[in-house]
């Protein structure tokens, strides 16, 4: 492309942009984890990061079984 038509294009997306009164935002919440199942992943993380507990080890464990890591 030449250095008009970048300018050209640029000229245009900005009228797009300007001429729109409210942008157009879609937000839907597909997944939402349960308190219980935000602590398994917490711990699981600490697990594969580095920390050798036993609350880390079995949230571990658990997710390794349900087939999540």
């Amino acid at each position: 492309m030449t250095r008009s038509n970048w300018e050209e294009l640029a000229k245009q997306m900005r009228e797009r942009a300007l001429s729109s009164t409210e942008p157009f935002v879609i937000r839907e919440t597909i997944y939402e984890p349960s308190e219980e199942q935000k602590k398994l992943y917490y711990h699981a993380g600490r697990w594969a990061g580095g920390a050798r507990d036993y609350t880390a080890r079995k949230a571990y464990e658990q997710l390794h079984r349900e087939g999540e890591i």
